[in-house]
């Protein structure tokens, strides 16, 4: 039974090819990330950086987690954000902020039952 449900597993293809010029900013992370960082190779620190960004709102759309499983998910997305963050404030020396000025504010209507409406909105705001 278990050699059925593996040869009845469907694969789900994804491709992304990106050609930056060497010499623009872009250019220098895609030739860091293909030759990876000592310990990793580039498709795996993709993967790492794509999971903790996307991963909450790739399974809230799917529909399938619970509330506490998305609310587990959440908090394991958000360290590996918040380790990347220290490593970049240890590297060059940045100063921590305070707890005050990252508190995210929600406007009235953002919550609903007591949860962020979609990640949907957070996409949209995240880069304004």
């Amino acid at each position: 039974m278990n050699e059925i449900t593996q040869t009845s597993r469907k694969r789900e293809d994804f491709s992304f090819r990106y050609s930056p010029y060497t010499d623009t900013p872009d250019g220098v992370l895609t030739a860091f990330l293909k030759r990876g960082d000592g310990v990793r190779q580039g498709k795996e620190l993709m993967l790492e950086s794509a999971r903790a960004f996307w991963m909450v709102a790739a399974r809230q759309a799917e529909g399938l987690l619970s509330q506490e499983e998305l609310r587990q998910l959440g908090l394991s997305c958000c360290r590996a954000l918040e380790r990347q963050a220290d490593y970049i404030r240890e590297c060059l020396q940045l100063p921590i902020p305070s707890a005050e000025s990252s508190t995210i504010e929600y406007t009235n209507g953002d919550r609903q039952n007591g949860s962020i409406k979609t990640a949907d909105r957070a996409t949209r705001t995240m880069w304004q």
